[in-house]
């Protein structure tokens, strides 16, 4: 015969190692996204990093006539509009070269991230220099057309292709 006592306290016990379980993931995903977003030199919020930001990284080296800057996060928001907008002046500023945004790790982006891209565009352009958007057709979505930024930015679905022109 079944105790009802027992079978109960062991149901108890599975369930609640199961909401420890998706406990434990949601924690280890928070974690990460600390990591992601607030590195900076020294520290961070979940112990030491010797990297100033792990939100966007340059590349020179690949092309002669364009610095590659790639996005490092799946949704572009006001929370990174900030210290992208930072990030993207510097590289202005320190290159004689045109840009390319690699947004093909973005799954979301909103109005106060694309009013920085328009800014660097605007930018570029006074200085006859060019602004690329790499952001493949399976990502752009209707955003760009809808929002008439597709006659605001030069958009490629690879940075090959990108570079080309």
């Amino acid at each position: 015969m079944i105790d009802e006592g027992e079978l109960n306290k062991n149901m108890n016990t599975q369930k609640k190692e199961n909401i420890d379980n998706v406990y434990d993931d949601r924690i280890d995903k928070f974690e990460a996204r600390l990591r992601n977003r607030f590195s900076i030199t020294g520290s961070s919020l979940l112990g030491n990093t010797d990297t100033i930001s792990n939100f966007f990284t340059k590349d020179t080296t690949s092309y002669e006539k364009f610095v590659i800057v790639n996005v490092e996060f799946e949704r572009a928001t006001l929370r990174e509009a900030s210290s992208f907008k930072k990030f993207l002046e510097t590289i202005i500023a320190e290159e004689n070269k045109g840009i390319i945004v690699n947004l093909n790790k973005c799954d979301f982006i909103d109005s106060s991230f694309f009013g920085v891209l328009v800014a660097g565009v605007k930018r570029l352009n006074a200085m006859d220099r060019k602004f690329y958007l790499v952001y493949d057709s399976q990502h752009q979505l209707p955003i760009f057309s809808a929002t008439g930024l597709n006659k605001v930015f030069d958009v490629f679905d690879s940075v090959e292709e990108a570079a080309q022109h």
